[in-house]
């Protein structure tokens, strides 16, 4: 009698888990037939049908191939043209860990609100306040590379910038910098585990739930290896500690004349849960995270091609030597900013480090979207409804061979009108810092750090360094975690200072 009870008892719950199963298997049947079926609005739009009926492709290539769906998006742009379905915002945010920060934010509105304080914090008047900061900064970073000179030592580039760019950003923001460029060596840095926290992105757009499990870092923090634990500490013990000391000041009624970050939040027309610690430490780990590895990636990919081009290399350096006297005593961004070929250089180095390399999408809310463009050699134009995402990536929109040929190629020449003036035309087609409302937000502060630190590095410290064991192949894009991935087995691009 008992096992008789027992199957009815299993058979009674296999019907309860059975049940919503079944019609959750229904819905995802249903939604992917529509979504190929001609009464879906994007319908006459080409594409591969699979990729237009379900996440299972980008699933594969992303999760399973890791990072390589992008490529699988090039090969459809040569076979079906420039347009194809493209993902939701809100399955694309997924993969982010910080998920009330403004970068996160799908709802246009609400974007705007959490964005406004922030864009006044990293405009071209207050970069100009705090330059100072970077200009030591700048050269703290090319009098601790010089420390190696004759020592035949090698030097990871990518890391030795990451330090300073995180001394920038986390200075900039906090009024205090983690003094990474004090340290003895390059250890500990942001890099490798800022690589470690990027690598299961994909994971967490697919399952954010996830995600919520990188909190578990702070328990486990004296455990971690240095770097790990380093990252963990910043962004869960030190941000939060930070924005509670910012809080109690301010109700002290202490005031700094120093502006940062926080203190341009607490201050904002920001309301309620707007202003709780976990929002503000969204928003300040996702600014140290998008203004560490892009800069210094950036910084990377121009190191080695003018290391590798000697006249690059000379003609950069002719012209910086006419305008700078004292490379110790650097003049302004404003006024490096107005030389033509360092301009272009800077220009063509963001082409080919992309910045963020991930495809990201923009909604149109209200109006109809009209894509106009070619399709085997004839003109074709589509129309996208309002409620449907359109996304794109830098690392396929800037080898667009029709507007800039030769592509693969680093020409800062292709920036220069008549050889002298520096062509804006040629910005159109650049994303590295993306376009419109949703634009990088530090794009002023990045710009202001590439002039300088470019111009210091290239009559200080180039003129003694030589690559060692690199190759085109350490900065070429294979893969994307958010950010440009090199190939595996790349151990990146190394120095020694002669």
């Amino acid at each position: 009698m008992n096992t008789i009870d027992g199957l009815v008892s299993w058979l009674s719950t296999s019907d309860f888990l059975a049940w919503p199963l079944g019609l959750w298997a229904f819905y995802l049947l249903a939604k992917s037939l529509y979504n190929i079926s001609p009464l879906h609005p994007l319908y006459h739009v080409p594409g591969p049908w699979l990729s237009a009926a379900t996440y299972l492709p980008e699933f594969y290539y992303d999760v399973v191939k890791y990072g390589r769906y992008t490529w699988q998006i090039k090969k459809m742009h040569e076979k079906y043209g420039s347009t194809r379905k493209r993902d939701k915002p809100r399955h694309q945010v997924n993969g982010l860990t910080v998920g009330r920060s403004a970068v996160a934010t799908t709802d246009h509105d609400l974007h705007r609100k959490r964005r406004a304080p922030l864009a006044r914090y990293f405009s071209r008047n207050m970069i100009f306040r705090l330059e100072d900061e970077i200009h030591n900064l700048v050269q703290k970073l090319c009098n601790k590379i010089l420390q190696y000179q004759g020592t035949h030592q090698p030097i990871d580039v990518t890391i030795a910038y990451s330090c300073f760019t995180t001394d920038v950003i986390s200075g900039y923001c906090f009024g205090e910098s983690l003094g990474l460029l004090e340290q003895s060596g390059w250890y500990p840095n942001f890099r490798d585990p800022t690589i470690a926290l990027l690598k299961p992105a994909y994971i967490f757009r697919f399952f954010p739930f996830v995600k919520h499990l990188i909190g578990l870092g702070e328990w486990f923090i004296h455990y971690l290896p240095p770097d790990a634990a380093l990252v963990i500490k910043t962004l869960k013990i030190d941000i939060p500690n930070e924005i509670k000391k910012a809080k109690n000041l301010m109700k002290a009624g202490w005031k700094n004349k120093r502006p940062t970050v926080l203190k341009t939040l607490l201050e904002s027309e920001l309301e309620g849960r707007e202003k709780d610690s976990q929002r503000l430490t969204d928003d300040a780990t996702a600014l140290i995270g998008g203004g560490t590895e892009t800069v210094s990636w950036a910084l990377t990919v121009i190191t080695y091609h003018l290391l590798s081009n000697c006249e690059l290399m000379s003609k950069l350096t002719d012209e910086l030597r006419q305008a700078v006297k004292n490379p110790q005593q650097l003049p302004s961004w404003t006024t490096l900013e107005k030389l033509p070929y360092l301009s272009g250089v800077i220009q063509e180095g963001l082409r080919l480090s992309y910045g963020v390399s991930a495809r990201t999408a923009r909604i149109p809310t209200k109006e109809t979207l009209v894509y106009q463009g070619e399709w085997n050699d004839s003109h074709v134009e589509y129309k996208i409804p309002p409620g449907y995402p359109i996304g794109m990536s830098p690392a396929i929109t800037h080898h667009d061979e029709r507007v800039f040929p030769d592509s693969f190629t680093f020409k800062p020449e292709r920036w220069l009108e008549g050889g002298h003036h520096f062509n804006k035309e040629l910005d159109r087609g650049m994303l590295a810092f993306s376009k419109g409302s949703r634009a990088c937000l530090a794009k002023n502060l990045a710009m202001c750090e590439l002039y300088l630190t470019l111009a210091a590095l290239s009559l200080r410290v180039f003129p003694h360094m030589r690559l060692y064991e690199t190759t085109e192949r350490d900065v070429l894009y294979d893969h994307d975690m958010l950010i440009p991935g090199i190939p595996h087995g790349s151990k990146g691009v190394r120095v020694v200072i002669e």
